[in-house]
């Protein structure tokens, strides 16, 4: 099982998310609730994990 390109980028949006979130998230959006980025993260990680997940096409092991 190989990685393509595509699953490459969804992990560096994961990575990139456990930076943002020690940098911007875990400081500001819970002591004030702040809903909009709340969602814009959960929908981030959604993605992330979809394309880190997403299955190659040459890939005949399943």
């Amino acid at each position: 099982m190989g990685m393509r390109f595509i699953n490459w980028m969804g992990f560096l949006m994961l990575v990139l998310a456990l930076l943002f979130n020690e940098l911007f998230l875990g400081i500001n959006a819970w002591y004030e609730l702040n809903i909009g980025p709340i969602i814009v993260a959960i929908v981030y990680l959604i993605i992330g994990v979809s394309l880190t997940l997403w299955p190659n096409p040459s890939d005949k092991s399943a």
